[in-house]
């Protein structure tokens, strides 16, 4: 089994912004591949509820959820498709204006695939968005992995 993330990208300049752009305008598989591969060591933004951040999580400072916590996920409905779980590439999109919490993209849709409520994974960059269904986020899963 090969790996998306380990094929090298030839000479593409392109940057995350670009590709979400490009992948919700022409939806070609090898754009998605590579927005993977761009991803998979970034950060993402996920809006929350500001009031179920707990106390002791402080601002720009790493916190590791504990089991008692109940951080609430906002989520975005996509007219006819239902929600979907929220995350923006940039800590200033409109998306989490109210609060949020920066975690690595691949936790971001590890947690995705655990919420039963939601269908997948909605990112919003600079000025396009894509939605990654369960299905292909499993799948980006199962390529991390590989």
């Amino acid at each position: 089994m090969f790996s998306i993330f380990k094929r090298k990208t030839k000479n593409d300049e392109r940057d995350i912004e670009q590709l979400i752009f490009d992948v919700a305008e022409h939806q070609r598989d090898a754009d998605f591949h590579l927005l993977y591969l761009l991803l998979k060591d970034r950060e993402v933004f996920v809006p929350v509820v500001r009031s179920s951040v707990p106390s002791a999580a402080k601002p720009g400072e790493a916190y590791v959820t504990r089991t008692e916590d109940q951080l609430v996920l906002k989520t975005v409905e996509l007219p006819g498709n239902g929600a979907w779980a929220p995350a923006a590439t940039q800590a200033i999109s409109q998306l989490v204006a109210g609060g949020y919490v920066g975690m690595p993209w691949l936790g971001f849709l590890n947690m995705v695939m655990k919420i039963e409520d939601v269908r997948g994974a909605f990112l919003q960059g600079q000025t396009s968005w894509v939605a990654l269904d369960k299905q292909r986020v499993a799948y980006i899963l199962a390529q991390a992995t590989a």
